[in-house]
């Protein structure tokens, strides 16, 4: 007689290994994917390149762990075991063997009985010799318990202790089933996947959604397009448009902002350049000279030393008397007598205030603390 109980245990460390492993890759296969997308989105060379090489490294974990397993496998030998017949179903099958289902209770020798599905090919002449409740010889991995094969012609000794051995059924919840093969994997491996894309998303959900999008109109036309933070001025056939940003002081986020000042307005060419924590403005000039005679000649957007401002900002914040600035603020003129630029950074205080002036290059000419 057989003791039976919840033989589950056997398999239960496997089983959940095999969940946290699936999950875990699947949260980073999802977080590599997602930040791929938002490399893409963002315009983010070194951001693409950590997708990158996180995909390569699950791909070379996945590789190695798997060879590993399949050099261990075969050092596993499969054990003889006893079964009993608990139910047979045979499926379709166009010859005269055909694959049948058991659900047979597994009674190893040193472990509780547990309930398992095999299947065998058995020819419908011999079918009538399974009948339920019979007592069979089976192979095993004690490793893999639901990996069970009827073995239909046992040894003698086996043969003898089939026709005389005793099993009382296993309780239907000890069934044993492949972890890798079921639903509630497959259905763990999205959760996954959603879960790690999501993280990187909420990760970066503010750049995401930061308005860069910068809409500039001629002056003829005269129109503001809806939604957009451009305005035109029909008298001085300029355009003033501005672009959001989680932080200006970001590396290279004013170049950045600039070229998509640039693209709204069709022009490279301005009159006044606004840079503040999270808003960057120009007032383009489209036709690239001077409006009326006296007005300043326009400068170049994009030859503005930009790299050069953060630095001329901490500067500001640390060199002019003020102790604990709460704003600054950058004004870009050009000169007087040509397209040379002016770099005006002011830090405030409440009512306080002062500023220091730098010239093309980014050095400064000249501080009025307060």
């Amino acid at each position: 007689m057989t003791i039976v109980g919840d033989a589950r245990g056997t398999s239960a460390g496997r089983n959940w290994w095999v969940a946290v492993r699936g999950f875990l890759t699947s949260v980073l296969v999802g977080g590599a994917l997602a930040c791929g997308v938002v490399a893409v989105i963002l315009e983010s060379v070194p951001l693409f390149c950590v997708a990158l090489g996180t995909l390569a490294v699950i791909v070379a974990v996945v590789a190695v762990v798997a060879s590993l397993q399949r050099g261990v496998a075969p050092a596993t030998t499969a054990r003889t075991v006893l079964a009993r017949i608990e139910s047979r179903r045979a499926t379709d099958g166009e010859f005269a063997d055909v694959p049948v289902e058991f659900d047979l209770t597994v009674a190893p020798d040193d472990a509780r009985a547990y309930r398992v599905k095999a299947t065998a090919r058995i020819n419908l002449v011999d079918l009538p010799a399974y009948p339920e409740g019979r007592i069979v010889v089976a192979r095993y991995r004690p490793e893999e318990p639901w990996d069970v094969e009827i073995d239909l012609r046992p040894s003698e000794e086996w043969a003898a202790k089939a026709a005389t051995a005793r099993i009382d059924p296993a309780l239907v919840h000890t069934l044993v089933r492949n972890p890798e093969s079921n639903a509630q994997w497959c259905l763990l491996v999205v959760l996954g996947l959603l879960a790690g894309a999501a993280a990187v998303v909420l990760y970066f959900w503010g750049e995401l959604t930061e308005d860069d999008t910068v809409h500039g109109s001629p002056a003829a036309t005269g129109a503001a397009v809806p939604g957009s933070s451009s305005t035109t001025t029909t008298t001085t056939s300029s355009v003033t448009a501005s672009a959001s940003s989680a932080s200006t002081l970001r590396t290279g986020e004013m170049r950045r902002l600039a070229d998509t000042l640039v693209t709204g307005m069709r022009t490279e060419f301005g009159t006044r350049i606004t840079i503040e924590e999270r808003v960057m403005s120009a007032v383009g000039q489209p036709t690239g000279t001077a409006s009326e005679p006296g007005d300043p000649f326009p400068m170049s957007l994009r030859a503005l030393p930009y790299e050069l401002l953060p630095g001329l900002v901490d500067e500001a914040r640390h060199g002019l008397g003020i102790d604990a600035p709460d704003s600054w603020r950058i004004d870009i003129t050009p000169t007087d007598d040509g397209p040379a630029p002016v770099i005006r950074v002011t830090v405030s205080e409440g009512d306080r205030s002062a500023y220091l002036l730098a010239d093309a290059v980014g050095r400064i000419t000249s501080r009025h603390p307060r």
